[in-house]
């Protein structure tokens, strides 16, 4: 297993297994829910479409603004409005508290699931690919693309995947308040295990470990 500087062996968060023996952790991190909410689940356009479909509503109907009737419908639209957009947030604080992230000096981890917990591993022989996308607001995300035949469940990545990546799914760290850096660091690690694996001779064959090509993402 692995040590850290005291001797002791090195978690993850939430596994349950230390790490291999000269494995250590690089840095590890959550997304941010509000991250999450605005850029995962869309709340703004969520409230917009909502806005609209009340203005559409208050334009078009037969009440008389003062009357009850025309009390009563906004209130069932507004309360009906705000209790999607209050499951939309607490949705996205539920994916924040159940996901960790992790990089290694030999892989990428993630800790997923809102209602079964699973770790995946995703070795840096199999990554392909990255890229850093970031936001208006200053987060962003990593995304990682699986070198072929390798490949990851949609169902179990979700929503930590692009979404229109069904018949190869590749993850995405989500929500990173500080994307480039975290970004910055996967690509060393790879550039740094590959190099380590090169300089070592091996009787038995071995996966390629070439570095994978970094670049932005759009987002």
């Amino acid at each position: 297993m692995s040590s850290g500087p005291a001797g002791t062996p090195q978690y993850i968060r939430g596994v349950p297994h230390a790490l291999p023996e000269g494995e250590h952790i690089l840095w590890q991190g959550a997304p941010e829910a509000s991250a999450i909410a605005t850029h995962v689940f869309h709340w703004r356009f969520i409230a917009a479409y909502f806005v609209v479909m009340l203005a559409v509503w208050i334009v078009g109907t037969e009440y008389a603004v003062s009357s009850q009737a025309f009390l009563a419908g906004l209130l069932v639209r507004v309360s009906l409005s705000s209790l999607v957009l209050g499951i939309v947030f607490v949705l996205a604080r539920v994916v924040a508290r159940t996901s960790w992230y992790a990089i290694t000096s030999q892989r990428l981890v993630l800790r997923l699931g809102m209602v079964f917990e699973m770790s995946i591993n995703v070795p840096f022989t199999i990554l392909e690919s990255a890229g850093v996308g970031v936001f208006k607001d200053g987060t962003g995300q990593v995304v990682v693309k699986i070198a072929k035949p390798s490949r990851l469940a949609y169902i179990a990545l979700w929503p930590h995947c692009r979404f229109r990546s069904i018949n190869q799914p590749q993850p995405v760290l989500r929500g990173l308040s500080d994307p480039q850096g975290v970004g910055m660091l996967l690509a060393d690690a790879v550039a740094a295990a590959a190099e380590s694996t090169t300089s070592v001779p091996k009787a038995a064959p071995r996966p390629s470990t070439s570095e994978p090509h970094f670049a932005p993402q759009p987002v």
